[in-house]
């Protein structure tokens, strides 16, 4: 399809979160403008991060996919992109066993992470899948069993495990590294969630990779983890995730040390175009360094950039502070910025303190423990902060958020203002609390 006219045309690959954004920004700054989404899908788009309580049954499978269109948006689904002429301004995909090619004036590659199968043997047994799309859910309902491994200490795991152990079922967690979420959330914190799995009947297995899953008729009957031989009619993989920048590669499109296309500060990866979301590789805040998110937190505002500068805006990405919130059983974990592992491993001194307080007034129905825990700098900056309760984790995360994004100091903190209810927050809000001990311990204080 050609254009016609003088009629601009975007066109946007992959309908997720941040392609969704950015033809919808696109659109609403210039509205004269034809918007176009390539979609590989059957289906306009789904919410991924909903899958965990649609395998455990708290959510109909339906309900997570999103056939609804935006007005002046035109989605092709089932659209697999072959081929980018960047020259010619082309993209070149099949759809229903034909081949069709659009022109663009501003090409957006939204196109996500994919999958990465661990090398285990066994993974093409019935009854075993990896979690990612709604076709893997759908087929996770139709072969659930009672005895589920979960392969991966990531988010979706705790996640998945947390879910599933709640209506009933014998969950193992399996994790090849020593710590769940190794790397995004220090020691303190996943010490006390993975307390807290094993709490809610998880068994968790630490420092154990899988080895080998079995199944002698050809369903999954055991899973070989470490040492360990774990009886097992379901096995749900959520470990390893890539930047899906291989059609960009092909085009000669410059791909960064994290797989992910290289942008700059406008999402821009080459003249006419963008990436953005889990494809694309970006400055973290803090430090600078490239990096790969993988949350849609990040890819919202990075495709509300892309979208935005494809009609002739210029509005600039600041770096990835990559805020995030999980649903665990009936706890939430959140976090923002680095981690004091991160921080280690990239050769940031910093300050770390941790805080136990209560999240309510004692007098309050339902009052029970926050854990809060934070990272600074030398000089008492802040630049990571994590949380662990039962409710305003979310609020939290976004206060530490924004506290990073304005370069806050943990004194700044102190004399930040935090709203107050009694049956909502405590008198001292804990992050405010947390950095006055971290100022006193370290003598920082004023």
């Amino acid at each position: 399809m050609a254009l016609t006219g003088g009629t601009m045309r975007v066109v946007v690959v992959g309908n997720g979160t941040a392609g969704q954004t950015a033809a919808g920004v696109a659109k609403k700054d210039s509205p004269e403008s034809e918007v176009v989404v390539l979609e590989r899908h059957s289906y306009p788009s789904y919410h991924p991060c909903a899958l965990p309580y649609v395998v455990a049954g708290e959510i109909p499978l339906e309900s997570v996919v999103d056939r609804v269109t935006r007005p002046g948006i035109e989605i092709i689904t089932s659209a697999e992109v072959e081929r980018i002429d960047l020259e010619g301004k082309k993209v070149h995909f099949s759809r229903d066993g034909s081949q069709e090619s659009l022109e663009y004036d501003a090409l957006v590659i939204a196109t996500g992470l994919r999958p990465t199968k661990p090398p285990i043997s066994g993974l093409n047994l019935e009854g075993v899948r990896l979690l990612w799309d709604v076709e893997d859910a759908e087929y996770i309902l139709r072969h659930m069993g009672e005895r589920i491994v979960v392969v991966g200490g990531s988010a979706t795991g705790l996640e998945v495990a947390g879910a599933l152990a709640k209506c009933g079922k014998d969950v193992w967690l399996v994790e090849m590294m020593e710590q769940l979420m190794p790397g995004k959330v220090d020691p303190p914190v996943a010490s006390t969630v993975a307390k807290y799995l094993r709490s809610l009947g998880v068994k968790v297995l630490l420092k154990s990779p899988v080895k080998e899953i079995r199944g002698p008729t050809g369903r999954v009957s055991e899973v070989l983890a470490g040492d360990q031989v774990i009886e097992a009619d379901t096995v749900i993989v959520a470990a390893g995730v890539r930047p899906n920048s291989k059609l960009a590669a092909e085009a000669d499109i410059p791909i960064g040390e994290t797989g992910g296309i290289k942008v700059d500060d406008r999402m821009r990866a080459a003249p006419g175009v963008y990436a953005a979301g889990d494809v694309a590789e970006v400055r973290e805040f803090v430090t600078g360094r490239p990096v790969v998110t993988g949350l849609v937190s990040t890819a919202l505002v990075q495709g509300r950039i892309a979208g935005r500068n494809a009609v002739g805006g210029d509005l600039r990405y600041r770096g990835a502070l990559s805020p995030y919130v999980i649903h665990v059983g009936d706890r939430l974990l959140g976090g923002v910025g680095l981690s004091a592992t991160q921080a280690t491993r990239w050769g940031l001194e910093h300050i770390t303190g941790r805080l136990s307080t209560l999240d309510l007034e004692r007098f309050a129905p339902g009052v029970d423990r926050v854990l809060s825990w934070l990272v600074a700098t030398k000089d008492g900056r802040l630049i990571g902060a994590q949380f662990w309760g039962v409710r305003e984790v979310w609020g939290r995360v976004s206060s530490a958020t924004l506290a990073i994004l304005s370069g806050m100091s943990l004194q700044d903190l102190l004399t930040t203002e935090f709203a107050y209810h009694p049956l909502l927050t405590p008198v001292s809000e804990p992050l405010t609390v947390l950095a006055d001990s971290v100022l006193r311990r370290f003598k920082m204080a004023p």
